[in-house]
């Protein structure tokens, strides 16, 4: 069809280190493609769908935008349990090798080793996402918690507990520009990136850290057998987020 557009896209933040995995990846940059179109168009709704993809074994990935429906685009989203594993998998091990012997996170050819963390706001911190109902802020602060257990569990393995476990995640926080992070008798963390792009928009009506209070509350469970709640959140107006440990 004359009216479909196919990008190529080398060294993809959403794909790379995440080579082979068994499925295309790309979950940001092609909607993100079709709704720019989408906002210039008025006479269509454009889809995007990754039609090659490195996380499927490809040497790049690529993308066709088309005006109007995509009917393998359904398909194409919907991510074998196995292969979600996987992709957590590999997502662990690169955090442990970065954690233990500071191994970087990503290195892309031509684009260093900067983690891109832009299309994890819009999953994390925007208010219309935010904002979709007490399930997904439910699904956000398991899938922290989850990640910051096995976290803790894999530095636990290594000899590494307590205080020194703590420091080296809260680094590694620092490290991907998630915020920065002081550690008192309570965590603070400033410009956190859940937060404050909703800060931007629109207020929030109570601490939106579903994602990174989960993350903390994991990984604290296991080093440290104890618990933090969010006191602050700068998306309700406070200058920073913080936690207070439960008692």
């Amino acid at each position: 069809a004359t009216d479909e557009h196919h990008f190529r896209i080398r060294g993809s933040s959403d794909c790379w280190g995440l080579e082979d995995v068994g499925c295309a990846l790309g979950w940001y940059l092609p909607p993100h493609m079709a709704g720019q179109v989408s906002g210039f168009d008025e006479e269509n709704d454009w889809n995007a769908i990754e039609t090659k993809c490195i996380g499927s074994g490809d040497p790049h990935c690529e993308v066709k935008r088309v005006p109007g429906e995509e009917g393998k685009l359904k398909t194409a989203l919907e991510k074998d349990h196995g292969v979600v594993e996987m992709i957590h998998g590999r997502l662990m091990e690169r955090a442990t090798a970065h954690l233990l012997e500071g191994k970087p996170l990503v290195d892309r050819p031509g684009m260093g080793n900067e983690v891109h963390l832009h299309p994890v706001i819009h999953g994390l911190g925007f208010p219309y996402m935010a904002g979709a109902g007490g399930r997904y802020r439910m699904a956000l602060r398991m899938g922290g918690a989850r990640a910051g257990k096995k976290l803790g569990e894999r530095l636990t393995a290594e000899g590494i507990d307590g205080e020194d476990a703590v420091g080296r995640v809260l680094r590694l926080m620092e490290h991907c520009r998630v915020g920065r992070v002081e550690r008192g008798e309570t965590i603070r963390m400033w410009e956190n990136c859940e937060s404050f792009s909703t800060t931007l928009l629109m207020p929030a009506q109570e601490p939106s850290c579903f994602f990174t209070t989960g993350l903390l509350n994991g990984l604290f469970s296991v080093v440290e057998d104890r618990q933090i709640r969010e006191s602050r959140c700068i998306a309700v107006g406070d200058p920073y987020c913080e936690w207070e440990f439960r008692r």
